[in-house]
């Protein structure tokens, strides 16, 4: 080994091309495999969709069991989301506030929500009520896929979970 006019080791090291090279394939081969995967999780498909709306379904009625607050689903039919709230009640007033975040239900498409009791909506907001107590208002709700096919989903007001029926054309 050479010592340097400053009376240090001089050594050179580093990578040579050929590993540079490797390690770039390697790296784009990675990323060509999962960036499908990846951009398709975050884009949300269709059955973790339903699955978001089945779980919202059973964190209110829950909820609304620990804390004794009565919960809305609202689905919003022209913004094609869904939205939650707790409504606290203190002494002699009732406030309603935001519970967790919106869900967008895209890639599907909300079609129509029928709560039992108060009708079949097509647009505008539909309010399904969960109650203190562990019940809920029976709601069907019919959403379509981006192929066209539609599936409905009904939620137990007694237990607060989600059936699902895939390939329904109406609640009629």
């Amino acid at each position: 080994m050479r010592i340097s006019a400053t009376g240090t080791l001089s050594r050179q090291s580093g990578f040579t091309l050929i590993e540079l090279v490797v390690v770039v394939v390697i790296l784009a081969l990675v990323s060509s495999v999962s960036f499908p995967l990846l951009v398709d999780r975050i884009g949300g498909d269709e059955r973790t969709v339903v699955r978001r709306i089945a779980g919202t379904v059973k964190e209110l009625y829950n909820e609304a069991t620990l804390t004794r607050d009565e919960h809305h689903l609202v689905f919003d039919l022209d913004r094609n989301s869904v939205q939650t709230f707790r409504l606290r009640r203190s002494l002699d007033k009732v406030e309603k506030e935001p519970f967790g975040r919106e869900v967008e239900l895209s890639p599907l498409t909300l079609r129509e929500v029928d709560v039992v009791g108060q009708g079949t909506f097509r647009s505008g907001q539909a309010t399904t009520r969960i109650f203190p107590l562990g019940w809920m208002d029976q709601t069907r709700v019919s959403v379509r896929y981006r192929d066209g096919t539609d599936m409905q989903l009904e939620f137990s007001p007694l237990t607060g979970t989600v059936t699902i029926d895939e390939g329904q054309d109406s609640f009629n």
